[in-house]
């Protein structure tokens, strides 16, 4: 049976299962708990305080998404889920990045920004304590990143989320720079639920069956079971009008930005070849017709008349043209790979977890157990060669229209005639630019797996509660590439004199000139040279922690003074474990240059295996003091309270840090509250930043020293970068303040309003190539040069060599502000007429987001105001990030419901602010501008006898997201391709 049939048996047996079960448990096992109360009993908020019980928990900056507000999302994945929070930020970890491939975090996989501070500086906990991050890591700042999946949740099983806005190493330790998202399961549900979800929207659908259990066990132990399996069918950009091809210019008619070549994003890597002879010098004429420029040609279609021919006919309506096709009348030749490619890849996701608590003696005994399995399958377009891994293509290719005079013993039938400028043994070739599509698409299977136990005890002791527990978490994740190219394989399919050689000179699709190849090679040479690639990662999470706490420790006149103090143990470990094409193994030599290249797979950079791990360890405390109290009659003060805690951890690999935090509330009177907090946070480097020997980019630069030095034209060149792990990296240092109020006028009805803001130092990143390469001309002006930057032995009369590499290590940079206000308001009317009606507001404004330029970054700025690299140089600063990509200024969500009897009405409103795309052209000084985007999810529901039913929809108005520069169209770290989804659900309560 296939892995999809097992697992819906799977689910389909353990709910029959569950459904015979639960009456053996009648006699100890209550009926279902009703919702209402279910919540009611439930929603105590816990995140930002130690101390069990204390009032501090509620003077806090916290968002807390009820069970209720979860169902009018109406998703059964994490990444849905936790887009629709404000404050959430923008989603790096998403199936609408190109870039990467097998260098990506492809798959199941997505991820939390809160106040878009950075991935990776947000804590996650389920349950209270930490969860595991994702093996795989992608670059953002041009420095790996990693991130706990939400994917991974069991979104059916969890009771509340709690997001905790404010700085709180100090309690919680790394990670918890920008805030801390609690995600809390339903531990208190009792009896059995069995659900089937089924939703569609146009070119895509998906499937959920899931149970959930909670009785009391013959030894009167209280066990929860959820186990869940949806199964997603893919989407392919072609579904979509604003995804369907690269080139998104007809959008833009009538606009400003008509005709901005950054909204046409295909390829010059295509079936129309662009070639170099070897050497470049070489003038290749036909008659007296020069065929190249420079060295270059490419191949032309005859009938694209505007661009033209410049040698004579060759066979299938084709000839060569001098030159690359990056000219406005080749642009037709460009490649468009978004037909090849999916959106959303099909998925098919397991989930199970259960907790477990027994009570023994005095003590409590709980525990948890969860395992979560996904499998994604996507396409992606054919890889084409990359500068990094130049591939030659043989004088004796038998194609070659610049081949030997004989070939095999007889005349060359593809040879052009009246060459000169080509030996009669012909020419070799460097590919330029060409991608093999005859090969047919990639596709990619990512597999993640991922393990949490846990077990522990708590109790008291003398009016000290107390807890400790032991965690273990493990993850894996696969990502196979299948019908990938071997670059030796290539080259040697490239290399026959037969007429089975691999042919890269017979163009594409004629007259569709920009998908397909309508000509394609042999097909047994094809398969001669496909592989599949992987990469493995692993990671792993070790927490041993015990912690106490008392509620009432001594008395002040205010009243009792709370304390919580404990320590943790935790061991990281990540492993990266590249496939032995990529990473060094298997190598690439190209039998024309003789250069060894580091990777041997088609159009990727080589990366070596990382393996890591270490070991933090953590003791803190926290205290909540009364200051003043409503006993004390201070006029216009019922109560004043603080919150003091510090927290120190010891790195095994890099060092210790202690942070302090102080927050404090003024209760003025019943009504309104002030409250203020002041901290210092960290994050400490990831494993990846720490240990990364380091991957190998091509990118074009320009090489400004060289050319003012050699007086020669200054041009873009390839450019080969090396970015490494560094470990004298020192942690993100950040300070964060906030203050706001909490009003409440009336019997249920909040306003809430906070100002904060965060203040980080030593933001990880690179200096980036470019910038390096200046350094190094301004470094020579004086006499030294860029260690950074290597370079060749300088030729003849140069005075700088030729670039080698550009080393740029993953580095501390500037400093960063951001500051912003939210905006909560609730507000619950119970009437016996009209039934329940609730209401939440909530808004999040950006209103400060500045990124300071480093140290080097500032001397390269006033060394170019100074005149001293001449004109046409820019600096790349950073400046000021609000409204630009992923930054809107304003975030905000509206959720209305509305219940009556057996009957629930919800809707759920998104709103995305407009942000200015920085990929595109200035237009009067200004980037082309995304609209603002506003989504409606709507539901109703009839509940009776345990039965229930919604019906809803997300996206129920269809709004399309606004066009953006991207491949897709979209910005998919905001917006979303699937446009409205309508979805039914059916539940059944034992």
């Amino acid at each position: 049976m296939s892995l999809k049939s097992n697992m819906l048996c799977c689910t389909i047996l353990a709910t029959l299962s569950f459904a015979n079960v639960a009456p053996a448990f009648a006699q100890t096992a209550p009926a279902p708990t009703p919702p209402d109360a279910a919540k009611e009993a439930e929603v105590v908020v816990v995140v930002g305080t130690r101390i069990e019980g204390a009032k501090a928990a509620g003077d806090l900056p916290v968002s807390v998404l009820t069970a209720e507000r979860i169902a009018a999302v109406g998703s059964v994945s994490g990444d849905d889920l936790f887009r629709s929070i404000p404050q959430a930020g923008d989603v790096q970890f998403q199936e609408s990045r190109t870039t990467g491939n097998l260098n990506d975090a492809r798959g199941d996989n997505s991820s939390i920004n809160l106040r878009s501070v950075g991935t990776g500086n947000t804590l996650v906990l389920l349950n209270g304590r930490r969860m595991i991050l994702t093996p795989g890591t992608q670059t953002e700042n041009f420095v790996p990143v990693q991130t706990a999946n939400t994917n991974s949740l069991p979104v059916g099983a969890i009771s509340r989320i709690e997001v905790l806005r404010d700085g709180a190493a100090a309690i919680y330790g790394a990670d918890a720079v920008a805030g801390v998202v609690n995600v809390v399961l339903d531990k208190r549900y009792k009896g059995v639920r069995a659900d089937l979800r089924h939703a569609f929207a146009d070119g895509t659908e998906e499937s959920t069956a899931s149970i959930k259990s909670g009785f009391e066990t013959p030894g009167g132990g209280r066990l929860m079971l959820f186990g869940s399996y949806t199964h997603r069918t893919p989407l392919m950009a072609s579904e979509r009008e604003f995804s369907a091809s690269e080139d998104h210019r007809a959008a833009l008619f009538g606009t400003p930005w008509a005709g901005d070549t950054s909204f046409d994003n295909r390829s010059t890597s295509s079936p129309w070849g662009s070639f170099t002879v070897i050497p470049a010098s070489t003038i290749v004429r036909q008659g007296t017709t020069a065929l190249t420029a420079s060295g270059v040609f490419h191949v032309e279609p005859t009938n694209n008349f505007a661009a033209g021919c410049s040698s004579t006919v060759i066979n299938g309506n084709l000839c060569l043209r001098s030159g690359t096709i990056t000219g406005a009348n080749s642009r037709v030749l460009r490649y468009d790979e978004n037909p090849d490619r999916s959106i959303r890849g099909g998925l098919d996701r397991a989930t199970v977890f259960g907790t477990f608590s027994q009570d023994i003696g005095p003590m409590e005994f709980f525990s948890e157990l969860g395992y979560y399995h996904a499998e994604l399958e996507g396409q992606r377009e054919q890889s084409a060669p990359i500068s990094s891994a130049v591939i030659s293509i043989p004088a004796t290719n038998y194609y070659n229209p610049f081949g030997a005079t004989t070939i095999n013993g007889v005349a060359n039938p593809n040879r052009l005639a009246n060459l000169t400028g080509v030996p009669t043994t012909g020419l070799a070739l460097r590919i330029t630019t060409y991608r093999p599509v005859d090969t047919g698409p990639r596709t990619f299977v990512v597999t993640d797996d991922m393990v949490r136990g846990l077990a522990g005890l708590r109790g008291d002791w003398r009016d000290f509660k107390w807890e400790s527990a032991v965690t273990y978490s493990w993850a894996r994740t696969n990502d196979e590439t299948r019908n990938v190219i071997s670059n030796t394989l290539f080259q040697q399919a490239l290399a026959k004199s037969t007429p089975d050689a691999y042919n890269p000179f017979n163009g594409g699709t004629q007259p569709t000139y920009s998908f397909g190849d309508a000509t394609p090679s042999n097909a047994d040479t094809i398969k001669s040279f496909l592989v599949n690639a992987n990469r493995i990662g692993t990671t792993s999470l070790a927490t041993i922690d015990f912690k106490a706490s008392k509620a009432e420790l001594f008395k002040l006149p205010a009243g009792s003074v709370g304390f919580a103090g404990g320590v943790e143990i935790r061991k990281e470990t990540y492993q990266d474990n590249r496939d032995s094409r990529l990473d060094g193994k298997i190598t690439y030599t190209d039998v024309v240059s003789g250069i060894t290249y580091g990777t041997d797979i088609m159009g990727a950079s080589p990366a070596p295996d990382v393996k890591a791990d270490r070991t933090v360890s953590a003791l803190f405390g926290e205290l909540s003091v009364p200051v003043v109290s409503e006993e004390m009659g201070v006029p216009l003060v019922k109560s004043i309270d603080l919150q003091l805690a510090a927290r120190g951890e010891s790195y095994s690999d890099f060092g210790d840090v202690v942070k302090p935090k102080i927050a404090g509330s003024w209760v003025i009177v019943d009504a309104l509250k002030l409250r203020s907090s002041w901290s210092q946070s960290y994050r400490a480097p990831n494993l990846a930043q720490f240990y990364s020997a380091g991957t190998q980019v091509a990118n074009t630069r320009t090489d400004f020293a060289a050319c003012r030095l050699n007086n020669t034209t200054c041009t873009g060149v390839s450019t080969l970068e090396v970015r490494a792990g560094n470990q004298k990296l020192k942690p993100e240092d950040a300070e964060t303040f906030s203050y706001g109020l909490v009003f409440q006028p009336i019997k249920g009805l909040t306003f809430t309003i906070d100002s904060w803001s965060l203040k980080s130092d030593g933001v990880i990143g690179i200096q980036g190539a470019q910038n390096q390469i200046l350094y190094d001309l301004l470094l020579r002006q004086s006499g030294k040069s860029n260690p950074n930057v290597v370079r060749l032995a300088p030729v003849g009369t140069q005075v700088v060599g030729d670039l080698s590499f550009v080393q740029d290590d993953y580095f501390n940079l500037g400093p960063r502000t951001l500051e912003g206000i939210d905006i909560g308001l609730s507000y619950d009317l119970k009437t016996q007429k009209y039934g329940n009606f609730s209401l939440d507001l909530a808004g999040s404004k950006l209103t400060e987001f500045q990124q300071s330029a480093s140290p080097l970054q500032q001397e390269l700025i006033d060394a170019n105001a100074a005149g001293k690299f001449g004109t046409g140089v820019t600096i790349t600063q950073a400046g000021s990030q609000i409204q630009v990509n992923g930054n809107p200024e304003w975030r905000a969500t509206a959720n209305l419901t509305w219940r009556k009897g057996p009957i629930s009405v919800g809707a759920l409103v998104s709103y995305v602010g407009p942000v200015f795309d920085t990929g595109t052209l200035l237009v009067d000084g200004q980037n082309y501008q995304l609209e603002s985007m506003t989504t409606v999810n709507t539901y109703v529901q009839y509940r009776k006898d345990g039965y229930r039913a919604r019906f809803g929809a997300r996206n129920a108005f269809d709004q399309k997201p606004p066009l953006s520069s991207s491949n897709y169209g979209f910005l998919g770290s905001l917006h979303d391709a699937i446009g409205r989804m309508f979805y039914l659900e059916l539940s059944k309560d034992f």
